[in-house]
């Protein structure tokens, strides 16, 4: 091998050390920016985390203090409703009969009035428990059962005890016309709730 050659194989040999050196740096280069990015997304990670964390922690205390407003709002509801059937029974039993006692009426104004308090009363206590805003059927189908089922418990006791007289008819017939009308009532109310409930269920 000639001089010329040795020299050329040495040039060889170093253009070649360098590029090794060369491709070390990049691979070094290379790993670097890889560990800085996995260490940054490592760290963002660990935020997200931690915010998720946070916003786990705060939404488990809005769903408690939900549920605290719903048991509140509930108990609330309750005791607004039982506030407003107070109010409806003292007007039954005390306003409206003092009420036709002294403007002198003849008792039939009591069921009269004990049915329209009664119906529009129990109207609006459905209304305000289902939290609905319009009246729907099923808040109408109660109060008109309610008031009618409410007369009928004050006016048989009355009449059957000879506490009211009934001109023109006798208080049996009257009884057994109102007991039929009742009934009818309290059967369409239930057979009513089974056929809304059937249709729904159906339809979904």
């Amino acid at each position: 091998m000639t001089e010329a050659e040795n020299k050329e194989l040495g040039n060889e040999l170093e253009k070649l050390q360098m590029e090794k050196e060369e491709l070390i740096e990049q691979i070094r280069e290379l790993d670097r920016l890889k560990i800085e990015k996995l260490t940054k997304e490592n760290e963002d990670l660990e935020k997200k985390v931690e915010w998720l964390d946070k916003e786990n922690k705060k939404a488990e205390r809005e769903k408690d203090n939900f549920l605290r407003q719903v048991k509140n709002s509930r108990r609330k509801k309750w005791y607004n409703s039982l506030k407003m059937i107070s109010i409806i029974g003292v007007m039954d039993l005390l306003i409206i009969p003092l009420v036709v006692f002294l403007l002198g009426l003849h008792m039939q104004w009591i069921f009269i009035g004990m049915g329209i308090v009664t119906f529009f009363g129990i109207l609006l206590v459905a209304n305000y428990m289902s939290g609905t805003s319009p009246f729907d059927t099923g808040e109408v189908r109660k109060a008109l059962t309610g008031a009618f089922i409410t007369v009928y418990l004050t006016f048989v006791p009355i009449v059957t005890f000879e506490g009211a007289k009934i001109t023109g008819t006798s208080a049996n017939t009257v009884v057994t016309n109102f007991t039929w009308i009742v009934g009818a009532i309290v059967i369409f109310y239930f057979a009513s709730r089974t056929v809304e409930a059937y249709v729904n269920g159906k339809g979904k």
